[in-house]
């Protein structure tokens, strides 16, 4: 290899032998200081590869140690339906769900429901084959063009994105 410096020793993991010491393992274990840096919904399998860990005894964690971070994570998010199952994972299957969740989720149901009212016609548009490609190869597929001719503007198609 050019450009590598001889003096580095490159070490596999069968060298380390970390497979059956957990206190090895847990040394090379990043999560803490990679996981402020990852986008909110890469740590979901981030979360399911520690979740393996414990199972397989190499990581000090507790399997509720990882469903309270998922549902810390999960709290500023939409998907309320799951953070009520992570809930109930960490508290028991019969757990009252808390009026925070519930609350949270009728909000997540009516904002999704106004996001779908103001974009019904550009959603209709975009399913539209024939029609979205007769607009294209006429060169209206734009904002300016789905305007004037379609009474779609900016914010309704600013609304669409949202909603996906």
């Amino acid at each position: 290899m050019t450009g590598v410096d001889s003096s580095y020793e490159f070490v596999t993991m069968s060298e380390t032998s970390t497979a059956n010491d957990p206190a090895q393992a847990a040394s090379w274990d990043l999560t803490s200081q990679i996981s402020p840096h990852l986008d909110l919904h890469m740590m979901f399998p981030l979360l399911e590869y520690v979740d393996s860990l414990i199972t397989a005894g190499l990581v000090p964690y507790t399997h509720s140690d990882v469903a309270a971070s998922r549902l810390a994570l999960l709290r500023p998010t939409h998907m309320v339906d799951y953070a009520m199952d992570i809930y109930r994972e960490l508290h028991g299957a019969d757990a009252e769900i808390p009026k925070e969740m519930e609350t949270q989720k009728e909000e997540v149901f009516k904002n999704l429901e106004s996001l779908r009212d103001g974009c019904v016609k550009f959603d209709e548009l975009c399913r539209d084959e024939a029609e979205k490609n007769k607009l294209i190869a006429a060169g209206q597929w734009n904002v300016q063009s789905l305007s004037e001719s379609k009474g779609i503007t900016a914010e309704t198609i600013e609304t669409y994105r949202k909603l996906a």
